[in-house]
């Protein structure tokens, strides 16, 4: 189960370098994606689920980090916001994302594109042998 959790970790960690240069390259499209959040009960349900077992990936391979606080907390937040979001009427999540889409300029997706790189590379080294 661990080794498990730790791909899907450092699997996580491919996907954030992957987010970053969309983030970077296509702001617009990615403003488009964050807007589609609980835009269906698929999507909503997909994401929600996702998020749930990257947390529990988190928590789980935790112990093979060299980051198990950090992990704790990461993990943590993802299993409670996950189940959390799950009880939320559905239009209020997509009301949510549709906002935050709408606020979010161009720039600030550019400017998060390294923030983005540098915790998926920390990922990908953040597990002893």
């Amino acid at each position: 189960m661990i080794v498990i959790a730790k791909y899907t970790v450092l699997l996580f960690g491919l996907f954030l370098i992957y987010a970053s240069f969309f983030f970077f390259f296509k702001p617009f499209k990615a403003k488009e994606i964050i807007a589609k959040a609980g835009s269906t009960y698929f999507i909503n349900y997909l994401e929600l689920v996702t998020r749930l077992i990257i947390g529990l990936a988190f928590i789980i391979s935790s112990e093979k980090s060299n980051f198990q606080i950090q992990f704790n907390i990461v993990g943590y937040f993802l299993v409670i916001s996950a189940l959390i979001l799950m009880i939320v009427p559905i239009k209020k999540h997509n009301q949510f994302s549709r906002k935050a889409a709408d606020k979010l300029k161009p720039i600030y997706l550019k400017i998060s594109a390294p923030i983005s790189l540098f915790l998926g590379i920390l990922l990908l080294i953040a597990f002893k042998n």
